[in-house]
């Protein structure tokens, strides 16, 4: 599912996610981090791509599981991609989990 909202993340000492906070809950991460680059979608805001130009054409990705801190008793594998803009913020771009996925795909 698309979130696309901003989300503080707390960082290990190496740089990698450890926990995140979105809407009011804390969520800690399970597995290791995966982290991995995804094009901007720059053809939304441009016609073309200047050569030469210094626009990132890629943006940082981390793909944890994760699960809330506090709240639920039975805490679901879930699965999120976080994203770290340029300026030094984070977005949750997409969250699934498998109790989604048996709704909507059973």
């Amino acid at each position: 599912m698309l979130i696309g909202e901003p989300v503080d993340v707390e960082l290990s000492p190496s740089g990698a996610p450890v926990r995140f906070f979105w809407r009011g809950s804390t969520y800690g991460i399970i597995s290791a981090p995966e982290p991995w680059l995804a094009r901007e979608a720059w053809w939304h805001t441009a016609d073309r791509a200047t050569r030469g130009s210094n626009t990132p054409l890629e943006r940082e990705m981390w793909r944890v599981d994760a699960v809330p801190l506090r709240g639920m008793l039975q805490p679901g594998d879930t699965s999120f991609d976080l994203c770290r803009q340029r300026d030094g913020s984070w977005q949750l771009e997409q969250a699934w989990s498998g109790e989604l996925d048996e709704r909507l795909f059973a």
